[in-house]
Protein backbone atom coordinates (compact mmCIF):
# COMPACT_ATOMS: atom_id res chain seq x y z
CA UNK A 1 0.00 0.00 0.00
CA UNK A 2 1.35 3.41 -1.00
CA UNK A 3 0.81 6.13 1.57
CA UNK A 4 2.72 8.71 -0.45
CA UNK A 5 1.52 8.45 -4.07
CA UNK A 6 3.28 9.64 -7.18
CA UNK A 7 3.40 13.35 -7.71
CA UNK A 8 0.25 14.69 -9.30
CA UNK A 9 -2.07 12.16 -7.69
CA UNK A 10 -3.80 14.95 -5.75
CA UNK A 11 -5.03 16.63 -8.90
CA UNK A 12 -5.84 13.34 -10.59
CA UNK A 13 -7.76 12.09 -7.59
CA UNK A 14 -9.94 15.16 -7.47
CA UNK A 15 -10.50 15.75 -11.19
CA UNK A 16 -10.47 12.32 -12.83
CA UNK A 17 -13.87 11.39 -14.29
CA UNK A 18 -13.22 7.63 -14.04
CA UNK A 19 -12.39 8.07 -10.39
CA UNK A 20 -15.61 9.99 -9.87
CA UNK A 21 -17.50 7.05 -11.38
CA UNK A 22 -15.70 4.59 -9.11
CA UNK A 23 -16.45 6.82 -6.14
CA UNK A 24 -20.15 7.13 -7.00
CA UNK A 25 -21.31 5.08 -3.97
CA UNK A 26 -19.23 7.18 -1.59
CA UNK A 27 -20.45 10.40 -3.21
CA UNK A 28 -24.04 9.19 -2.93
CA UNK A 29 -23.50 8.47 0.76
CA UNK A 30 -21.93 11.88 1.37
CA UNK A 31 -24.69 13.66 -0.53
CA UNK A 32 -27.30 11.79 1.52
CA UNK A 33 -25.62 12.88 4.75
CA UNK A 34 -25.41 16.48 3.50
CA UNK A 35 -29.12 16.45 2.67
CA UNK A 36 -29.83 14.99 6.12
CA UNK A 37 -27.87 17.84 7.72
CA UNK A 38 -29.95 20.52 5.97
CA UNK A 39 -33.23 18.57 5.80
CA UNK A 40 -35.46 21.35 7.24
CA UNK A 41 -34.55 23.74 4.43
CA UNK A 42 -35.07 21.28 1.55
CA UNK A 43 -38.81 21.99 1.06
CA UNK A 44 -38.02 25.72 0.64
CA UNK A 45 -34.65 25.87 -1.14
CA UNK A 46 -35.60 29.14 -2.89
CA UNK A 47 -37.23 30.81 0.11
CA UNK A 48 -35.30 29.94 3.28
CA UNK A 49 -31.77 29.36 4.57
CA UNK A 50 -30.48 27.49 7.65
CA UNK A 51 -30.15 29.20 11.02
CA UNK A 52 -31.76 31.96 13.02
CA UNK A 53 -32.02 35.49 11.55
CA UNK A 54 -28.65 37.20 11.84
CA UNK A 55 -25.30 36.56 10.20
CA UNK A 56 -26.85 34.06 7.79
CA UNK A 57 -28.79 36.92 6.15
CA UNK A 58 -25.58 38.94 5.95
CA UNK A 59 -23.85 36.13 4.05
CA UNK A 60 -26.92 35.69 1.85
CA UNK A 61 -26.70 39.40 1.05
CA UNK A 62 -23.03 39.13 0.06
CA UNK A 63 -23.82 36.16 -2.17
CA UNK A 64 -26.73 38.02 -3.76
CA UNK A 65 -24.73 41.19 -4.40
CA UNK A 66 -21.83 39.24 -5.92
CA UNK A 67 -24.30 37.68 -8.36
CA UNK A 68 -25.85 41.04 -9.28
CA UNK A 69 -22.70 43.16 -9.46
CA UNK A 70 -21.27 41.91 -12.79
CA UNK A 71 -24.67 42.46 -14.44
CA UNK A 72 -24.61 46.05 -13.17
CA UNK A 73 -21.01 46.63 -14.23
CA UNK A 74 -19.91 46.88 -10.58
CA UNK A 75 -17.24 45.25 -8.47
CA UNK A 76 -18.57 42.22 -6.59
CA UNK A 77 -16.52 43.35 -3.58
CA UNK A 78 -17.92 46.90 -3.18
CA UNK A 79 -21.60 47.84 -2.98
CA UNK A 80 -22.13 51.52 -3.92
CA UNK A 81 -25.73 51.51 -2.64
CA UNK A 82 -24.94 50.78 0.98
CA UNK A 83 -23.10 52.64 3.72
CA UNK A 84 -24.77 55.82 2.42
CA UNK A 85 -23.42 58.32 1.45
CA UNK A 86 -20.27 56.26 0.86
CA UNK A 87 -20.01 52.71 -0.45
CA UNK A 88 -19.73 49.40 1.40
CA UNK A 89 -16.56 47.29 1.05
CA UNK A 90 -17.77 43.74 1.62
CA UNK A 91 -14.36 42.33 2.44
CA UNK A 92 -14.12 44.00 5.81
CA UNK A 93 -15.79 40.70 6.67
CA UNK A 94 -14.50 37.19 5.93
CA UNK A 95 -16.47 35.94 2.92
CA UNK A 96 -16.36 32.73 0.82
CA UNK A 97 -16.03 34.82 -2.31
CA UNK A 98 -14.98 32.06 -4.71
CA UNK A 99 -17.98 29.92 -3.77
CA UNK A 100 -20.27 32.94 -4.03
CA UNK A 101 -18.99 33.75 -7.52
CA UNK A 102 -19.10 30.11 -8.61
CA UNK A 103 -22.83 29.85 -7.88
CA UNK A 104 -23.61 33.38 -9.15
CA UNK A 105 -25.57 32.15 -12.21
CA UNK A 106 -27.78 29.96 -10.00
CA UNK A 107 -28.20 32.81 -7.51
CA UNK A 108 -29.18 35.25 -10.25
CA UNK A 109 -31.67 32.81 -11.80
CA UNK A 110 -33.16 31.20 -8.69
CA UNK A 111 -32.55 33.72 -5.90
CA UNK A 112 -30.12 34.20 -3.00
CA UNK A 113 -31.70 31.50 -0.81
CA UNK A 114 -31.09 28.88 -3.50
CA UNK A 115 -27.52 30.11 -4.07
CA UNK A 116 -26.83 30.05 -0.33
CA UNK A 117 -28.19 26.52 0.07
CA UNK A 118 -26.21 25.37 -2.95
CA UNK A 119 -22.97 26.70 -1.41
CA UNK A 120 -23.83 24.88 1.82
CA UNK A 121 -24.44 21.56 0.06
CA UNK A 122 -21.32 21.85 -2.09
CA UNK A 123 -19.26 22.71 1.00
CA UNK A 124 -20.59 19.75 2.95
CA UNK A 125 -20.13 17.22 0.16
CA UNK A 126 -16.79 18.72 -0.91
CA UNK A 127 -15.43 18.57 2.65
CA UNK A 128 -16.43 14.94 3.04
CA UNK A 129 -15.19 13.95 -0.41
CA UNK A 130 -11.77 15.59 -0.08
CA UNK A 131 -11.29 13.80 3.25
CA UNK A 132 -12.48 10.54 1.68
CA UNK A 133 -9.96 10.86 -1.17
CA UNK A 134 -6.98 11.42 1.09
CA UNK A 135 -8.01 8.63 3.45
CA UNK A 136 -8.52 6.34 0.44
CA UNK A 137 -5.03 7.14 -0.85
CA UNK A 138 -3.54 6.21 2.51
CA UNK A 139 -5.69 3.19 3.39
CA UNK A 140 -6.74 1.79 -0.02
CA UNK A 141 -10.08 0.95 1.66
CA UNK A 142 -13.20 2.61 0.29
CA UNK A 143 -15.40 1.73 3.31
CA UNK A 144 -12.79 3.11 5.70
CA UNK A 145 -12.34 6.24 3.60
CA UNK A 146 -16.12 6.73 3.50
CA UNK A 147 -16.16 6.57 7.31
CA UNK A 148 -13.47 9.28 7.42
CA UNK A 149 -15.38 11.47 4.95
CA UNK A 150 -18.64 11.03 6.84
CA UNK A 151 -16.96 11.90 10.15
CA UNK A 152 -15.68 15.21 8.77
CA UNK A 153 -18.89 16.02 6.90
CA UNK A 154 -21.08 15.57 9.96
CA UNK A 155 -18.76 17.30 12.42
CA UNK A 156 -20.87 19.37 14.86
CA UNK A 157 -18.34 22.20 14.39
CA UNK A 158 -19.61 22.79 10.86
CA UNK A 159 -23.23 22.16 11.77
CA UNK A 160 -22.99 24.76 14.53
CA UNK A 161 -21.62 27.31 12.06
CA UNK A 162 -24.51 26.49 9.72
CA UNK A 163 -26.47 28.79 12.02
CA UNK A 164 -24.83 31.77 10.34
CA UNK A 165 -21.18 31.51 9.21
CA UNK A 166 -21.14 30.47 5.56
CA UNK A 167 -17.38 31.01 5.35
CA UNK A 168 -16.70 28.53 8.15
CA UNK A 169 -18.94 25.91 6.58
CA UNK A 170 -16.64 25.92 3.52
CA UNK A 171 -14.00 23.50 4.84
CA UNK A 172 -13.42 21.56 1.60
CA UNK A 173 -10.03 23.22 1.11
CA UNK A 174 -8.60 22.14 4.46
CA UNK A 175 -7.84 18.48 3.62
CA UNK A 176 -6.69 19.51 0.15
CA UNK A 177 -4.21 22.00 1.63
CA UNK A 178 -2.57 19.50 3.96
CA UNK A 179 -2.63 16.77 1.33
CA UNK A 180 -0.90 19.12 -1.12
CA UNK A 181 1.57 20.23 1.58
CA UNK A 182 2.29 16.59 2.32
CA UNK A 183 3.00 15.96 -1.35
CA UNK A 184 5.16 19.05 -1.74
CA UNK A 185 7.31 18.06 1.23
CA UNK A 186 7.61 14.49 -0.04
CA UNK A 187 8.59 15.33 -3.61
CA UNK A 188 12.15 14.71 -4.70
CA UNK A 189 11.49 15.61 -8.32
CA UNK A 190 9.02 17.71 -10.31
CA UNK A 191 8.78 20.13 -7.42
CA UNK A 192 7.26 22.82 -9.60
CA UNK A 193 4.13 20.74 -10.12
CA UNK A 194 3.92 19.97 -6.42
CA UNK A 195 4.28 23.67 -5.61
CA UNK A 196 1.55 24.56 -8.09
CA UNK A 197 -0.80 22.02 -6.54
CA UNK A 198 -0.09 23.50 -3.13
CA UNK A 199 -0.66 27.01 -4.48
CA UNK A 200 -4.04 25.95 -5.84
CA UNK A 201 -5.08 24.25 -2.62
CA UNK A 202 -3.97 27.28 -0.59
CA UNK A 203 -5.97 29.56 -2.85
CA UNK A 204 -9.06 27.41 -2.30
CA UNK A 205 -8.64 27.74 1.47
CA UNK A 206 -8.10 31.49 1.42
CA UNK A 207 -10.89 32.21 -1.06
CA UNK A 208 -13.30 30.45 1.31
CA UNK A 209 -12.03 32.04 4.51
CA UNK A 210 -8.99 34.11 5.37
CA UNK A 211 -9.47 32.76 8.89
CA UNK A 212 -8.90 29.26 7.57
CA UNK A 213 -5.93 30.47 5.56
CA UNK A 214 -4.18 31.74 8.66
CA UNK A 215 -5.12 28.57 10.56
CA UNK A 216 -3.70 26.34 7.82
CA UNK A 217 -0.49 28.33 7.44
CA UNK A 218 0.18 28.28 11.17
CA UNK A 219 -0.55 24.58 11.66
CA UNK A 220 1.29 23.87 8.41
CA UNK A 221 4.55 24.70 10.21
CA UNK A 222 4.40 21.83 12.74
CA UNK A 223 2.91 19.60 10.04
CA UNK A 224 5.93 20.22 7.83
CA UNK A 225 8.33 19.56 10.68
CA UNK A 226 6.62 16.29 11.57
CA UNK A 227 6.42 15.27 7.92
CA UNK A 228 10.19 15.71 7.51
CA UNK A 229 11.25 13.81 10.64
CA UNK A 230 13.72 12.27 11.13
CA UNK A 231 15.40 13.77 8.05
CA UNK A 232 15.24 17.50 8.77
CA UNK A 233 17.54 18.07 5.83
CA UNK A 234 14.62 17.06 3.60
CA UNK A 235 12.66 19.99 5.02
CA UNK A 236 15.45 22.34 3.94
CA UNK A 237 15.71 20.76 0.49
CA UNK A 238 11.98 20.72 -0.26
CA UNK A 239 10.57 23.32 2.08
CA UNK A 240 11.48 26.31 -0.07
CA UNK A 241 9.34 25.15 -3.00
CA UNK A 242 6.46 24.37 -0.63
CA UNK A 243 6.83 27.82 0.94
CA UNK A 244 6.78 29.48 -2.48
CA UNK A 245 3.71 27.52 -3.58
CA UNK A 246 1.81 28.12 -0.36
CA UNK A 247 2.85 31.77 -0.29
CA UNK A 248 1.72 32.34 -3.88
CA UNK A 249 -1.66 30.75 -3.21
CA UNK A 250 -2.09 32.71 0.00
CA UNK A 251 -1.25 36.00 -1.71
CA UNK A 252 -3.60 35.27 -4.61
CA UNK A 253 -6.48 34.48 -2.24
CA UNK A 254 -5.81 37.66 -0.23
CA UNK A 255 -5.67 40.00 -3.25
CA UNK A 256 -9.35 41.07 -2.99
CA UNK A 257 -8.72 41.99 0.66
CA UNK A 258 -5.61 44.13 0.07
CA UNK A 259 -7.47 47.42 -0.41
CA UNK A 260 -9.28 46.79 2.87
CA UNK A 261 -6.01 46.00 4.67
CA UNK A 262 -4.65 49.37 3.54
CA UNK A 263 -7.74 51.31 4.57
CA UNK A 264 -7.31 50.67 8.28
CA UNK A 265 -10.77 49.09 8.50
CA UNK A 266 -9.39 45.86 9.95
CA UNK A 267 -8.55 46.82 13.51
CA UNK A 268 -6.58 44.35 15.64
CA UNK A 269 -8.17 42.66 18.64
CA UNK A 270 -6.79 43.03 22.14
CA UNK A 271 -6.06 40.07 24.40
CA UNK A 272 -9.03 41.06 26.55
CA UNK A 273 -11.31 40.70 23.51
CA UNK A 274 -9.95 37.31 22.45
CA UNK A 275 -9.48 35.48 25.76
CA UNK A 276 -13.17 34.60 26.01
CA UNK A 277 -12.94 32.68 22.73
CA UNK A 278 -10.44 30.19 24.14
CA UNK A 279 -11.68 26.60 23.94
CA UNK A 280 -12.05 24.38 26.99
CA UNK A 281 -10.38 20.94 26.64
CA UNK A 282 -13.80 19.39 27.34
CA UNK A 283 -15.18 21.07 24.21
CA UNK A 284 -13.38 18.37 22.21
CA UNK A 285 -14.84 15.53 24.26
CA UNK A 286 -18.43 16.44 25.14
CA UNK A 287 -21.25 16.02 22.59
CA UNK A 288 -22.79 19.31 21.59
CA UNK A 289 -25.96 20.51 23.20
CA UNK A 290 -28.00 20.41 19.97
CA UNK A 291 -27.81 16.64 19.44
CA UNK A 292 -31.38 15.49 18.71
CA UNK A 293 -31.30 12.70 21.31
CA UNK A 294 -29.05 13.61 24.20
CA UNK A 295 -28.15 17.23 23.50
CA UNK A 296 -30.54 18.52 26.12
CA UNK A 297 -28.95 16.34 28.79
CA UNK A 298 -25.45 17.52 27.88
CA UNK A 299 -26.54 21.17 27.83
CA UNK A 300 -28.25 20.76 31.18
CA UNK A 301 -25.18 19.23 32.82
CA UNK A 302 -22.69 21.64 31.30
CA UNK A 303 -24.13 24.65 29.47
CA UNK A 304 -21.97 26.26 26.78
CA UNK A 305 -23.26 29.78 26.05
CA UNK A 306 -20.74 30.27 23.23
CA UNK A 307 -21.62 26.95 21.58
CA UNK A 308 -21.52 28.26 18.01
CA UNK A 309 -17.80 28.93 18.35
CA UNK A 310 -16.89 26.28 20.91
CA UNK A 311 -18.58 23.19 19.50
CA UNK A 312 -15.46 21.10 18.84
CA UNK A 313 -16.68 17.57 19.56
CA UNK A 314 -14.48 15.12 17.63
CA UNK A 315 -16.94 12.27 18.12
CA UNK A 316 -16.79 9.18 20.31
CA UNK A 317 -16.82 6.78 17.35
CA UNK A 318 -14.33 8.78 15.29
CA UNK A 319 -12.12 9.28 18.36
CA UNK A 320 -12.10 5.56 19.21
CA UNK A 321 -11.28 4.67 15.60
CA UNK A 322 -8.50 7.28 15.58
CA UNK A 323 -6.91 5.70 18.65
CA UNK A 324 -7.20 2.31 16.97
CA UNK A 325 -5.48 3.75 13.92
CA UNK A 326 -2.56 5.00 15.98
CA UNK A 327 -2.26 1.63 17.70
CA UNK A 328 -2.72 -0.66 14.70
CA UNK A 329 -1.24 1.18 11.72
CA UNK A 330 2.04 -0.13 10.34
CA UNK A 331 4.73 1.07 7.96
CA UNK A 332 4.02 4.21 5.95
CA UNK A 333 0.46 4.28 7.28
CA UNK A 334 1.82 4.51 10.80
CA UNK A 335 4.11 7.36 9.83
CA UNK A 336 1.23 9.24 8.21
CA UNK A 337 -1.00 8.58 11.20
CA UNK A 338 1.48 10.08 13.64
CA UNK A 339 1.96 13.14 11.44
CA UNK A 340 -1.81 13.64 11.46
CA UNK A 341 -1.97 13.11 15.20
CA UNK A 342 0.83 15.58 15.88
CA UNK A 343 -0.70 18.26 13.65
CA UNK A 344 -4.12 17.69 15.24
CA UNK A 345 -2.58 18.12 18.68
CA UNK A 346 -0.87 21.35 17.60
CA UNK A 347 -4.20 22.68 16.32
CA UNK A 348 -5.88 21.73 19.60
CA UNK A 349 -3.26 23.62 21.61
CA UNK A 350 -3.87 26.74 19.50
CA UNK A 351 -7.64 26.27 19.87
CA UNK A 352 -7.19 26.47 23.64
CA UNK A 353 -6.47 30.13 23.01
CA UNK A 354 -4.51 32.62 25.04
CA UNK A 355 -4.68 30.74 28.35
CA UNK A 356 -6.37 27.71 29.82
CA UNK A 357 -10.13 28.04 30.33
CA UNK A 358 -12.43 25.67 32.22
CA UNK A 359 -16.22 25.96 31.80
CA UNK A 360 -15.77 29.23 29.96
CA UNK A 361 -13.70 30.85 32.71
CA UNK A 362 -9.93 31.40 32.77
CA UNK A 363 -8.15 29.05 35.14
CA UNK A 364 -6.18 32.03 36.38
CA UNK A 365 -7.81 35.35 35.58
CA UNK A 366 -5.16 37.65 37.07
CA UNK A 367 -1.94 35.69 36.53
CA UNK A 368 -2.53 33.48 33.50
CA UNK A 369 -0.05 31.02 32.12
CA UNK A 370 0.02 32.17 28.50
CA UNK A 371 -0.39 29.50 25.84
CA UNK A 372 1.09 29.63 22.29
CA UNK A 373 -1.95 31.46 20.89
CA UNK A 374 -1.15 34.44 23.11
CA UNK A 375 2.23 34.85 21.44
CA UNK A 376 0.81 34.25 17.97
CA UNK A 377 -1.62 37.06 18.73
CA UNK A 378 1.29 39.46 19.10
CA UNK A 379 2.20 38.97 15.44
CA UNK A 380 0.81 41.45 12.86
CA UNK A 381 -1.76 39.11 11.33
CA UNK A 382 -2.25 37.11 14.52
CA UNK A 383 -3.84 40.14 16.14
CA UNK A 384 -6.74 39.85 13.65
CA UNK A 385 -7.76 36.48 15.13
CA UNK A 386 -10.77 36.78 17.41
CA UNK A 387 -12.01 33.20 17.92
CA UNK A 388 -9.05 30.95 18.72
CA UNK A 389 -11.38 27.98 19.16
CA UNK A 390 -11.73 27.78 15.37
CA UNK A 391 -8.31 26.14 15.15
CA UNK A 392 -10.08 23.07 16.51
CA UNK A 393 -11.53 22.34 13.08
CA UNK A 394 -8.15 20.87 12.11
CA UNK A 395 -8.11 18.64 15.19
CA UNK A 396 -11.49 17.36 14.05
CA UNK A 397 -10.30 16.86 10.47
CA UNK A 398 -7.17 14.95 11.46
CA UNK A 399 -9.24 12.83 13.86
CA UNK A 400 -11.55 11.94 10.96
CA UNK A 401 -8.58 10.97 8.80
CA UNK A 402 -7.15 8.86 11.62
CA UNK A 403 -10.57 7.26 12.01
CA UNK A 404 -10.23 6.11 8.42
CA UNK A 405 -6.89 4.46 9.25
CA UNK A 406 -8.38 2.80 12.32
CA UNK A 407 -11.42 1.59 10.39
CA UNK A 408 -9.19 0.13 7.67
CA UNK A 409 -7.07 -1.70 10.24
CA UNK A 410 -10.12 -3.16 12.01
CA UNK A 411 -12.00 -4.09 8.84
CA UNK A 412 -8.90 -5.73 7.43
CA UNK A 413 -8.93 -8.17 10.35
CA UNK A 414 -12.58 -9.17 9.97
CA UNK A 415 -12.57 -11.04 6.66
CA UNK A 416 -16.13 -11.77 5.54
CA UNK A 417 -17.53 -9.74 8.38
CA UNK A 418 -15.83 -6.56 7.13
CA UNK A 419 -18.80 -5.31 5.09
CA UNK A 420 -21.46 -5.64 7.83
CA UNK A 421 -18.95 -4.24 10.34
CA UNK A 422 -18.39 -1.19 8.13
CA UNK A 423 -22.14 -0.63 7.94
CA UNK A 424 -22.45 -0.96 11.72
CA UNK A 425 -19.58 1.48 12.32
CA UNK A 426 -21.13 3.92 9.87
CA UNK A 427 -24.51 3.77 11.59
CA UNK A 428 -22.92 4.33 15.00
CA UNK A 429 -20.97 7.26 13.58
CA UNK A 430 -24.11 8.87 12.15
CA UNK A 431 -25.95 8.30 15.43
CA UNK A 432 -23.10 9.90 17.39
CA UNK A 433 -22.94 12.92 15.07
CA UNK A 434 -26.64 13.11 14.16
CA UNK A 435 -27.54 16.64 13.03
CA UNK A 436 -30.32 18.54 14.77
CA UNK A 437 -33.40 19.88 13.03
CA UNK A 438 -31.96 23.24 12.05
CA UNK A 439 -34.15 26.33 12.31
CA UNK A 440 -34.67 28.20 9.05
CA UNK A 441 -34.88 31.87 8.16
CA UNK A 442 -36.89 33.35 5.26
CA UNK A 443 -34.56 34.88 2.67
CA UNK A 444 -37.04 36.12 0.08
CA UNK A 445 -38.52 39.60 -0.43
CA UNK A 446 -40.81 40.84 2.32
CA UNK A 447 -43.91 42.91 1.61
CA UNK A 448 -42.04 46.03 2.72
CA UNK A 449 -39.23 45.22 0.28
CA UNK A 450 -41.71 44.96 -2.59
CA UNK A 451 -43.24 48.27 -1.50
CA UNK A 452 -39.83 49.92 -1.51
CA UNK A 453 -39.01 48.47 -4.92
CA UNK A 454 -42.00 50.35 -6.31
CA UNK A 455 -40.77 53.73 -4.99
CA UNK A 456 -38.54 56.19 -6.90
CA UNK A 457 -35.01 54.83 -7.22
CA UNK A 458 -33.30 57.91 -5.75
CA UNK A 459 -34.89 57.59 -2.28
CA UNK A 460 -32.55 56.78 0.63
CA UNK A 461 -33.92 54.48 3.34
CA UNK A 462 -32.51 53.96 6.84
CA UNK A 463 -33.32 50.87 8.93
CA UNK A 464 -33.89 51.27 12.67
CA UNK A 465 -33.03 50.53 15.40
CA UNK A 466 -29.43 51.18 14.47
CA UNK A 467 -26.64 48.89 15.62
CA UNK A 468 -29.00 45.93 15.68
CA UNK A 469 -27.41 42.95 13.96
CA UNK A 470 -30.66 41.27 12.92
CA UNK A 471 -32.12 44.48 11.54
CA UNK A 472 -28.91 45.36 9.71
CA UNK A 473 -28.48 41.89 8.19
CA UNK A 474 -32.12 41.66 7.09
CA UNK A 475 -31.90 45.03 5.36
CA UNK A 476 -28.58 44.23 3.72
CA UNK A 477 -30.30 41.34 1.96
CA UNK A 478 -33.43 43.42 1.34
CA UNK A 479 -31.33 46.02 -0.52
CA UNK A 480 -30.64 43.45 -3.24
CA UNK A 481 -34.40 43.19 -3.82
CA UNK A 482 -35.38 46.89 -3.82
CA UNK A 483 -32.08 48.58 -4.84
CA UNK A 484 -32.28 51.69 -2.65
CA UNK A 485 -29.33 53.33 -0.93
CA UNK A 486 -29.13 52.66 2.80
CA UNK A 487 -26.79 53.23 5.75
CA UNK A 488 -25.37 49.83 6.71
CA UNK A 489 -22.31 47.97 7.95
CA UNK A 490 -20.86 44.57 7.05
CA UNK A 491 -19.24 43.93 10.44
CA UNK A 492 -20.35 45.46 13.72
CA UNK A 493 -16.80 46.21 14.88
CA UNK A 494 -15.94 47.93 11.58
CA UNK A 495 -18.56 50.62 11.21
CA UNK A 496 -17.71 53.49 8.91
CA UNK A 497 -17.87 57.14 9.94
CA UNK A 498 -20.95 57.50 7.73
CA UNK A 499 -22.80 54.78 9.61
CA UNK A 500 -21.70 56.14 12.97
CA UNK A 501 -23.27 59.51 12.08
CA UNK A 502 -26.54 57.74 11.21
CA UNK A 503 -26.33 55.66 14.39
CA UNK A 504 -25.66 58.62 16.67
CA UNK A 505 -28.49 60.69 15.17
CA UNK A 506 -30.91 57.78 15.61
CA UNK A 507 -29.89 57.36 19.24
CA UNK A 508 -31.35 60.83 19.93
CA UNK A 509 -34.86 59.48 19.34
CA UNK A 510 -37.55 59.95 20.60
CA UNK A 511 -36.32 63.56 20.67
CA UNK A 512 -37.80 65.02 17.43
CA UNK A 513 -34.46 66.74 16.89
CA UNK A 514 -33.08 63.29 16.06
CA UNK A 515 -35.46 63.10 13.11
CA UNK A 516 -34.30 66.49 11.89
CA UNK A 517 -30.68 65.37 12.14
CA UNK A 518 -31.43 62.16 10.22
CA UNK A 519 -33.09 64.20 7.49
CA UNK A 520 -30.05 66.47 7.36
CA UNK A 521 -27.92 63.38 6.69
CA UNK A 522 -29.95 62.78 3.53
CA UNK A 523 -32.31 60.08 4.79
CA UNK A 524 -35.70 60.15 3.03
CA UNK A 525 -37.42 57.15 4.61
CA UNK A 526 -36.99 55.47 7.98
CA UNK A 527 -37.82 51.80 8.39
CA UNK A 528 -38.79 51.28 12.03
CA UNK A 529 -38.77 47.57 12.95
CA UNK A 530 -41.43 47.97 15.60
CA UNK A 531 -40.89 44.72 17.50
CA UNK A 532 -37.54 46.03 18.73
CA UNK A 533 -39.09 49.24 20.11
CA UNK A 534 -40.13 47.66 23.38
CA UNK A 535 -38.40 49.76 26.03
CA UNK A 536 -35.53 47.27 26.34
CA UNK A 537 -33.76 47.17 23.00
CA UNK A 538 -34.96 50.64 21.99
CA UNK A 539 -37.50 53.23 23.25
CA UNK A 540 -41.16 52.18 23.52
CA UNK A 541 -42.97 52.49 20.21
CA UNK A 542 -45.64 54.93 21.55
CA UNK A 543 -42.83 57.38 22.38
CA UNK A 544 -41.53 57.10 18.82
CA UNK A 545 -45.04 57.61 17.41
CA UNK A 546 -45.44 60.75 19.51
CA UNK A 547 -42.11 62.10 18.24
CA UNK A 548 -43.15 61.39 14.63
CA UNK A 549 -46.44 63.22 15.11
CA UNK A 550 -44.70 66.19 16.75
CA UNK A 551 -42.24 66.48 13.87
CA UNK A 552 -44.84 65.98 11.12
CA UNK A 553 -43.25 62.77 9.82
CA UNK A 554 -46.07 60.49 8.61
CA UNK A 555 -46.11 56.69 8.59
CA UNK A 556 -46.75 55.97 4.89
CA UNK A 557 -46.70 52.17 5.11
CA UNK A 558 -46.76 49.51 7.81
CA UNK A 559 -45.82 46.07 6.46
CA UNK A 560 -44.23 42.99 8.07
CA UNK A 561 -43.94 44.86 11.36
CA UNK A 562 -41.91 47.61 9.65
CA UNK A 563 -43.31 51.14 9.84
CA UNK A 564 -42.10 53.27 6.93
CA UNK A 565 -41.78 56.94 7.89
CA UNK A 566 -41.38 59.74 5.34
CA UNK A 567 -38.97 62.47 6.47
CA UNK A 568 -39.16 64.59 3.33
CA UNK A 569 -41.85 66.91 4.70
CA UNK A 570 -40.28 67.65 8.09
CA UNK A 571 -41.19 71.06 9.37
Amino acid sequence: MQAFPKLGALGAAVLSAPRLRRDAPALALLLSLALLAVAPVLPALRQAIPGWPGDNLLYAYALSWMAQAPLLGRSPFVDPRLNFPDDLPLLTNDLPYLGNLAVAPATWLLGPAFGYNLVVLLSLVGSGYATYLWALRVTASRPAAAIAGAAFLLTPFRLAHLFGHLNLVATFGLPLFFWALDRALGADGRRLRAALLLAGATFLVGSASQYYLLICLLVGLPYGLLRALPDLGALLRRGWSAALGGGAGALASALPYLSVFGSGALTPYSVEETRVWSADPLNFLLPWGRHPLWGGLVEGLRPEPLWVEKTLYVGAVAGALALAGLALARGEQRRQAFVWAGAGLAAAVLALGTDLHIAGQPLSAERPLWLPAYYVGQLPFGSLVRAWSRFGVLTIMFTALLAGVGAAALLGRLGRMARPAAVAIGLLLVLDLAPPLLPTTPASPRAVDRWLAAQPADLVAGALPALNGQVNSANLLASTFHGHQMPAYIHVSRQSAAYQHFRDASFRLPDPAGLVELRALGIDLLLFHRDWYNGRNAPDWPLIEAALAAAGAPIVADLDGVAVVDLRGLR
